[in-house]
């Protein structure tokens, strides 16, 4: 199944979307973008680094089932920095283990994707509600196969308004 994720805002506190599969959509919240300027992937959470949102472009959704997030799923792109397991072993640039799961503000990803029924803020930080509320519907549809996701920035405020 194809599934897209078509980002609105990139703020500077964060990054927006809607993500559709079906008849499917629900809202995302992502870290802002940070450029890594060792190569692709976007900035890596190093030290005092904060993680980055990962760069647009068509990803593979793997089935994921880690110590911390399980059923949900993984991006991977190897050209574009992404990796379903860490970057290759000296490696200075690039990202692993970037999953769509639950999560409400930015302080519950790293680098990830969190999906909810709907965005607003709390206490001037950008949030999404109800995130288990909308993850259970995508797991429901996604299963437990592989897909493609496109991530891409709106055309138009009509992909907004829906």
């Amino acid at each position: 199944m194809q599934v897209t994720l078509v980002r609105h805002a990139y703020l500077p506190m964060a990054t927006l979307g809607w993500l559709t599969a079906g008849e499917l959509r629900i809202a995302t919240l992502e870290e802002a973008w940070r450029e890594d300027p060792d190569g692709p992937g976007g900035q890596r959470r190093e030290g005092a680094l904060v993680e980055s949102c990962v760069p647009d472009g068509r990803y593979q959704l793997v089935p994921h089932d880690g110590a911390k997030q399980k059923n949900v799923w993984a991006l991977v792109n190897t050209k574009l920095g992404v990796y379903a397991g860490n970057a290759p072993a000296g490696q200075q640039w690039g990202r692993g283990a970037i999953l769509i799961h639950a999560g409400n503000s930015t302080d519950n990803i790293e680098g990830c994707i969190a999906v909810g029924t709907r965005h607003g803020f709390e206490g001037g930080r950008p949030w999404v509600y109800e995130s288990q509320k909308a993850l259970e519907p995508l797991r429901a549809l996604l299963g437990r196969q592989e897909h493609e996701i496109l991530i891409r920035p709106t055309t138009g405020t009509i992909e907004t308004s829906h």
